[in-house]
């Protein structure tokens, strides 16, 4: 198989003389379609380690934006004077001038920090009643989270750590929960006058600029609509962001005119411009996807709760469509195969991998399942859909059909160019959002795996909530059940 040209965000493409082991999934032999350079995240703001680490205090998504907008329009009031000029002065002279300027800049700050998505205190509107309390009730579960944080930081040595992190769980669980509904009434306000309530649409935009970028855009449709309403606000970064809002969030409208403004001044990024010719065949696949999970509701389905270190995920399970993949991985979940397995490759827009006995791509369970992903019910790639890869043998360069086995990805978009690659056993139906938590890292790479600091996340415990009364026990395409 010769590797599309596919360049998603972050990535590199090898050319075609490169042998491929896995298809853009790593395993056995580690020679991957994908190779993706390190990229940084959320900045360094010398906080708790702990913090830092794991990326997950939802307060960071109204301290960034405030940040992000007093950083972008802050540098209005520094002077234009040449480099030149200002060595002409003497040392108090330009020790002044650097003083008026602090001056002039921190009161340019304080009053945007005064104003940042503030409205008028007369202003009794419905919709900005409903903007102000979903605010006041977004800050207290961002309060209590953190509260929630600090004891777990501080008791886990003295009291019930599961009980700790189950409580803290639910605390992020409902800050998450929160924080759309406050971004959803912040959209609902600037649609209703996007001149009136600009002030709250650049809160918006540097809020998506931020999340997007960094995999949380589940429910950011509505919200990039209303940033979009503002035109003084559009930049080319908006644009770019507000198609992948509605990428992920199955807005394919959204997605196709925000990617097009960009494509007609021909300024669209080579990844974007080949997922924008990909956007009829995914939005008709889509169609078909809400057809299935229609049908999907009158089946008993297996589902499986897994818990993470960022969040609990309920998944179904799609037992008709690929039975030997839901047998497999129900046998491995009840015999707690995937307890404390890291998500040892997780990457932009892409995907996050787990199931890995050593943790670095390499591992198996002991044997290999049969592939299911050419049958004709096989399900496609969307946000938070589990899949089985099967790998490409580096010296003849066909799939290897049945290479599948205790590793298993979730896409974090749709995945076209892997449909009918992959077999496709399921999907997420409670807490998507927490994909976007998930720490980007490639432990693959045995440079990152000699960083300190990498620690993946990891799924800590997962249970068969639900099957239908029968046994699940694969059977090995190659090598033997674990005893």
């Amino acid at each position: 198989m010769v590797a599309p040209k596919l360049n998603l965000p972050g990535s590199q493409i090898p050319g075609d003389n490169t042998k491929f082991d896995r298809v853009g999934f790593p395993g056995p032999g580690h020679v991957r379609l994908f190779s993706f350079p390190r990229k940084a995240s959320f900045p360094d703001c010398r906080m708790n380690p702990r913090v830092l680490r794991t990326q997950y205090s939802l307060l960071w998504s109204i301290c960034l934006c405030a940040m992000c907008a007093t950083m972008a329009l802050g540098q209005d009031g520094k002077s234009g004077k040449s480099t030149s000029e200002k060595k002409r002065l003497t040392p108090e002279e330009r020790q002044q001038k650097n003083l008026a300027q602090q001056k002039i800049d921190r009161e340019a700050q304080e009053k945007r920090w005064a104003t940042f998505g503030v409205i008028p205190e007369d202003d009794k509107s419905p919709l900005a009643d409903g903007y102000r309390k979903a605010a006041e009730v977004f800050r207290i579960s961002t309060a209590e989270f953190a509260d929630s944080q600090i004891r777990l930081d501080l008791l886990k040595k003295d009291a019930d750590v599961v009980t700790l992190r189950l409580g803290w769980l639910d605390k992020l669980r409902n800050s998450q929960e929160k924080l759309v509904a406050f971004r959803n009434a912040a959209a609902d306000l600037v649609l209703s006058d996007p001149v009136r309530y600009e002030n709250v649409a650049l809160m918006l935009r540097e809020m998506m600029t931020s999340e997007v970028a960094n995999d949380r855009s589940d429910h950011w449709a509505h919200g990039a609509r209303a940033v979009l309403s503002c035109e003084n606000l559009v930049t080319d970064e908006v644009l770019l962001h507000a198609g992948y809002a509605g990428y992920i969030d199955s807005d394919w409208e959204l997605a196709t005119l925000s990617w097009t403004k960009l494509l007609d001044r021909g300024i669209l990024p080579q990844v974007e411009q080949f997922l924008l010719t990909q956007l009829p065949a995914i939005r008709a696949n889509w169609e078909k996807e809400l057809e299935l999970r229609k049908e999907d509701e009158a089946k008993n389905n297996p589902r499986v709760e897994i818990v993470t270190t960022k969040g609990i995920i309920e998944v179904e399970l799609f037992e008709d469509d690929a039975p030997e993949s839901v047998a497999n991985f129900i046998y491995l979940v009840e015999n707690k195969y995937y307890e404390k397995k890291p998500f040892y490759l997780v990457k932009q827009h892409l995907l996050a991998q787990t199931g890995c006995e050593k943790g670095d791509g390499k591992g198996t369970a002991g044997y290999s399942i049969r592939f299911e992903g050419d049958a004709p019910t096989a399900r496609r790639h969307f946000r938070g859909s589990l899949a089985i890869p099967v790998g490409i043998d580096a010296e003849t360069g066909k799939l290897n059909l049945d290479s599948g086995g205790s590793q298993f990805y979730i896409a974090f978009s749709p995945l076209l160019f892997v449909d009918g690659k992959h077999t496709v056993f399921g999907r997420i139906v409670r807490n998507v959002e927490f994909l976007g938590l998930l720490r980007q890292i490639d432990m693959t790479d045995e440079q990152e795996r000699k960083k300190s600091e990498s620690t993946p996340d990891s799924i800590v415990t997962a249970k068969v909530l639900r099957k239908r009364d029968h046994e699940y026990r694969p059977t090995p395409a190659l090598g033997k059940l674990p005893r």
